[in-house]
């Protein structure tokens, strides 16, 4: 099976802790990066790419 692993979906507003709770209190950085650098959002079994379609018919 071939799969695009090399595609980044959007995942804010997704309820994606490790992105949505970015410079929030509590959140996964509280403070927001320095200007000139980025947070890399790393959490366990973190994805950023789309279930494979063979994954999403199963479930359904």
């Amino acid at each position: 099976m071939k799969y695009d692993f090399t595609s980044i979906m959007d995942r804010k507003g997704r309820d994606a802790i490790a992105v949505d709770m970015i410079g929030q209190p509590g959140g996964f950085a509280p403070e927001a990066p320095a200007p000139g650098f980025d947070v890399i959002p790393m959490w366990v079994a973190d994805m950023n790419f789309p279930t494979a379609p063979g994954i999403i018919k199963a479930i359904m």
